[in-house]
């Protein structure tokens, strides 16, 4: 009776944990009018005025992230200087690669600007002629697609007086199987000083205009770039992060009474991190393929490896120690895949990721308890929890 009660509870967590990480709205769209207010308009520099916005189409009503860089020039130039660094290969996403870094904890952390191209997001500027919606004048990137990266959409206006960017940190989520923008304003920053540093900027400041939503924090970075670049001039120094790979050696009596259950939480810890370096590695050794198609066989790894492992691994474990295996071995899988990639995890995903934890937590509990209702209520809340992310829910 007692371990009933601890499973409805533990349903319980899963189900308010799944239903409050879709009100978070870390990731969604923020709902504004079809037309384009003249009051939200921003003046920069020429004849047209910007919409400081990106959109999925061409209107308001898909507004997605806020515009927070402008250089002081034409897109060609800026595109120039963004790509320009001394004692590197780049090399075009779209190119045949043959060569591929064999260090793939450093291809993960390490990041330097290619060509990328994205979904397809449009700007909106206001000239003497009327007004005129556009889509990319280039895309770049800082990263991998299936790590982690910096995203640049450039929009350069219709004089060329101009060039408004929209660039955001982004991270491939297992979960929900496309990127996950946790951040525009550090992103925006790291680019301020990486342009200070590298001396292709005569003036780099930073402009408060009130922009509202769109994750934006109210400020732009302005750029004036120098009047002669250097043809490679250094621009953006790789920048490491330190992945966290400790882990805790705290609780050694208890892995030895429950040697199981800690080299099931270890396990599961281990698939984790080696979904994401295969996907990295892969994407890196083989270019041509589109990385969606590396994902998916990955994404079943995740979706039906896991309870798979748990369902083997807790059968000769104490019920309770694989509920706690599970959930601090996955757990820490989660926060070392997060540490390791060095993004903002936005709130919604961190509440989904517990429930995900207690639906898994769940499996083990019924597993070790021969227990089928138990087993039966956890595997439906980890599919339930796969779908909801899938289905743009979370």
């Amino acid at each position: 009776m007692e371990r009933k009660t601890v499973a409805i509870g533990l349903l319980v967590v899963v189900a308010v944990g799944l239903s409050l990480s879709g009100f978070f709205g870390g990731t969604a769209d923020e709902p504004v009018d079809a037309e384009v207010p003249a009051d939200s308009l921003i003046e920069v520099d020429g004849e047209y005025e910007l919409w400081p916005y990106t959109s999925r189409t061409e209107s308001v009503d898909g507004r997605t992230l806020a515009i927070n860089v402008v250089f002081h020039d034409d897109g060609e130039s800026v595109r120039e200087a963004l790509v320009a660094a001394p004692d590197t290969d780049w090399a075009e996403t779209d190119e045949e690669e043959t060569d591929a870094d064999p260090d793939l904890v450093r291809d993960i952390v390490v990041r330097e600007w290619d060509d990328a191209h994205g979904s397809d997001r449009y700007s909106y500027f206001a000239g003497p002629d009327g007004g005129q919606w556009v889509d990319e004048s280039f895309e770049l990137h800082d990263g991998e697609y299936l790590g982690s990266r910096d995203h640049i959409r450039a929009y350069e206006s219709p004089d060329g007086k101009y060039t408004a960017v929209q660039i955001h940190e982004e991270y491939y989520d297992w979960f929900r199987l496309r990127h996950t923008v946790p951040d525009i304003n550090d992103p925006a920053v790291r680019l301020e000083n990486e342009f200070i540093e590298s001396g292709l900027a005569s003036d780099v400041r930073r402009e408060h205009r009130g922009i509202q939503g769109g994750m934006s924090d109210g400020w732009i970075s302005v750029f004036e770039l120098a009047l002669l670049l250097p043809a490679f001039g250094v621009l953006l120094r790789r920048r490491t992060r330190e992945a966290v790979v400790e882990t805790a050696g705290r609780f050694r009596a208890e892995a030895s009474r429950h040697a199981e259950a800690a080299v099931l939480g270890t396990a599961l810890a281990a698939v984790l991190i080696a979904v994401r370096t295969a996907g990295v590695a892969l994407e890196l050794t083989y270019p041509g393929i589109a990385p969606k198609a590396i994902a998916a066989p990955l994404y079943l790894v995740i979706a039906l490896g896991l309870p798979a492992l748990v369902a083997v691994g807790a059968e000769r474990c104490d019920p309770t120690a694989a509920f706690l295996g599970v959930v601090v071995g996955l757990g820490a899988g989660f926060v070392l895949d997060f540490a390791a990639l060095g993004v903002a995890i936005p709130p919604d995903l961190i509440v989904h990721r517990v429930a995900i934890l207690a639906a898994l937590g769940l499996v083990a509990v019924g597993r070790a308890a021969e227990d089928r209702p138990v087993l039966v209520t956890g595997l439906l809340a980890w599919a339930v929890g796969l779908a909801l992310p899938l289905a743009d829910v979370i």
